[in-house]
């Protein structure tokens, strides 16, 4: 009986061995893959501070360009005031230019009809003044008779004692 348990026990021993070899067999490749996976994690760690370093610079590169932005989108709305200030202030003078291209072209209207008053007025006085003349000379044909009044003209003048025509540089 204790030969059959010793045999027994060598036999569990022989298996058990067995199985430790297979463990150990089995110990091997996990150490190498634990092994790769530690240099992986350090790798892994080493390429997280990388992304993390990238990450902040960033982030500070956004920060930056968001204030750049809001500095520029602030500057726009300021411009963009100031565009409507000045539209407002053109349609003002446009419709003040519209008022006083009006105001001229009345002023304008007033002055030609003035002129042509003026014309009328002149051609009236000159008409006058040829149907005066032409009434002096009949009266003075009248009062002598004998006299020439052929060289009598309104467009003459008497210079050094003769009637010669008028010079309308004087």
């Amino acid at each position: 009986m204790a030969q059959k348990s010793k045999e027994e026990a060598n036999k569990r021993l022989h298996e058990a061995g067995q199985a430790h070899a297979e463990l150990l067999n089995q110990v091997v490749p996990l150490r190498v893959k634990v092994a790769d996976l530690e240099d992986a994690a350090k790798a892994s760690k080493a390429q997280q501070k990388k992304l993390e370093a990238h990450c902040v610079d960033q982030e500070q590169k956004l920060g930056k360009t968001e204030g750049e932005l809001a500095a520029k989108v602030k500057a726009f709305n300021l411009l963009q005031a100031e565009s409507g200030k000045l539209q407002a202030e053109v349609n003002k003078l446009q419709v003040e230019k519209e008022f006083l291209d009006k105001q001229l072209a009345t002023k304008v209207s007033q002055i030609e009809e003035l002129e042509k008053s003026n014309k009328e007025l002149l051609d009236d006085m000159a008409d006058t003044f040829e149907e005066g003349f032409k009434e002096a000379l009949a009266q003075a044909t009248c009062e002598n008779p004998g006299i020439n009044t052929s060289n009598c003209d309104p467009g003459n003048q008497v210079v050094d004692g003769k009637v010669v025509p008028l010079d309308l540089g004087e």
